[in-house]
């Protein structure tokens, strides 16, 4: 039996690291299941930890091999580096995008990165019947930058996943980031940030967690060495969603010091569980997010709002009580399915 969608996806890492775009493949397949619908999944492997030939293969070889031995009413690319695959085989195609990358930014330990990125983003411009962007920022980008169609592309902000959910438990008095240890986070600020809070009135029991991997952990290892803060500053990763939400939970901020987001999952996440989140309001960050969040003009007055929310309790509860952003797993299946139902011309599912 034909598959209702085919979805692409990347590979689940080795050490069975949660990503932001991994959640968001999860999402689709679960919404998918929770409707009796019918979908099969083609694994893309994008690293080059073992070496360019192996990438070649399990990133584009084998995957176009198996895409063309299914059949689908259509094939959804959850992140835009699946659809490398794109020219080599027929059907209806749908792409999310989850972020523009900019030429400045650098995301990982490849130089070709960039390069490689953007021939993914023109294949899904060139052969994608619709696409998704996480925002309205990301679509804005994605016609500004790369001259997309601006008429091909639907804004769906999603939710984070329903794991998450504050426990309504007293908090422990740790400051918390959760994502990938690259140039574009800025975690090296919001390190910065938790020195200064750190040093202010009754702030000296306080700690920091820094949950995630990436090419910049040594650095920043090494920073909070010098800054002298290495008592106060603990690294983890490798960590189950659940793990991940009880972390969440634990937290009296989370730090989002990230000079762009396509959307930011993990200040989402963060604040379904309850948790206010500070960021930087000159960063590049979608306004409909970012209206549930604590703004700061530089990292004096980050870490001033991290003070004030840890002793001002009405200032605190101002932004905790905010509603929850992001569509509900209900409307987001709702909007996603009219998308589907334009792609292929038939009511779906």
């Amino acid at each position: 039996m034909d598959a209702d969608v085919i979805i692409l996806r990347r590979s689940i890492d080795k050490d069975n690291k949660v990503t932001g775009i991994g959640v968001y493949a999860d999402k689709i397949k679960s919404l998918l299941d929770d409707n009796n619908l019918v979908s099969d999944e083609i694994f893309f492997k994008l690293t080059s930890d073992e070496g360019h030939l192996k990438c070649v293969t399990h990133g584009l070889i084998l995957p176009t091999y198996h895409l063309n031995k299914v059949k689908g009413k259509m094939y959804h690319a959850t992140d835009e580096f699946c659809c490398l695959a794109y020219p080599f085989f027929k059907g209806k195609k749908i792409t999310t995008f989850h972020h523009v990358f900019k030429e400045t930014e650098r995301e990982g330990k490849s130089p070709m990165l960039y390069a490689f990125w953007k021939m993914a983003a023109k294949y899904a411009l060139k052969y994608s019947d619709a696409m998704i962007a996480v925002s309205q920022q990301t679509k804005d980008e994605l016609v500004e930058i790369l001259g997309a169609d601006p008429d091909k592309i639907h804004v769906l902000n999603h939710s984070s996943n329903k794991v998450f959910k504050d426990l309504k438990r007293p908090r422990k008095k740790l400051i918390g980031f959760v994502g990938t240890l690259i140039e574009r986070k800025n975690v090296e600020v919001g390190i910065r940030a938790f020195k200064l809070f750190s040093e202010m009135p009754d702030m000296e029991e306080y700690n920091m967690v820094i949950c995630g991997d990436g090419p910049l952990k040594k650095d920043l290892i090494n920073l909070v060495e010098v800054l002298d803060i290495s008592d106060k500053i603990t690294f983890v990763s490798n960590i189950t969603q659940n793990e991940l939400m009880n972390l969440y939970n634990d937290m009296a901020v989370f730090v989002n010091p990230s000079l762009h987001e396509g959307l930011g999952l993990t200040a989402m996440e963060a604040k379904t569980c309850g948790v206010p989140v500070v960021y930087f309001k000159d960063a590049e960050i979608p306004s409909e997010i970012a209206e549930y969040y604590v703004p700061s003009d530089d990292i004096e007055d980050f870490a001033n709002n991290m003070y004030r929310l840890v002793t001002d309790k009405k200032f605190r509860d101002f932004f905790v009580n905010k509603p929850i952003p992001g569509l509900s797993d209900e409307e987001y299946s709702r909007e996603l399915f009219k998308i589907y139902s334009e792609v292929i011309g038939e009511k779906f599912p």
